[in-house]
């Protein structure tokens, strides 16, 4: 049997909790948070947010691919869009690709993102079209 020490068992413990969404960390924030630092492979990070966080939500994998959702990043780009009202810089510029806000949270159990996101309507959700920038949660 492995021997480890208390390091290396503290460093495996802090990449699982990078790993996991937090408590009402939205989908669309964690999978931004995902992709930005690994690879896209299927929708793994949607099923891994919806069966922690939002385990009632069993239609996702049904109703993404209908959206243009075949993997996470697809779900990013086809499903989820910035609100760009809400992703300027705090010194007043304009959205950029290192400025990343703090989720604004959503309660647990929806797949719905907070307000940084527009969500794209669509299958039962509305005809496919984005919903306003007013309120996305």
């Amino acid at each position: 049997m492995e021997e480890y020490t208390v390091t290396e068992l503290e460093d495996a413990l802090k990449v699982v909790k990078q790993l996991l969404p937090p408590r009402y960390e939205c989908l669309a924030c964690y999978l931004n948070r995902m992709l930005a630092s690994r690879n896209c492979n299927g929708l793994k990070w949607c099923t891994t947010y919806r069966d922690l966080r939002a385990p009632r939500a069993t239609a996702m994998e049904r109703k993404f691919p209908d959206l243009g959702g075949y993997c996470d990043c697809e779900v990013l780009a086809n499903i989820f869009h910035i609100n760009d009202a809400l992703w300027s810089s705090a010194e007043g510029g304009s959205a950029d690709d290192a400025y990343v806000p703090a989720c604004h949270k959503v309660r647990l159990g929806t797949i719905k993102p907070c307000e940084l996101w527009l969500m794209r309507s669509g299958v039962q959700w509305g005809g496919g079209v984005f919903r306003s920038a007013t309120r996305a949660s």
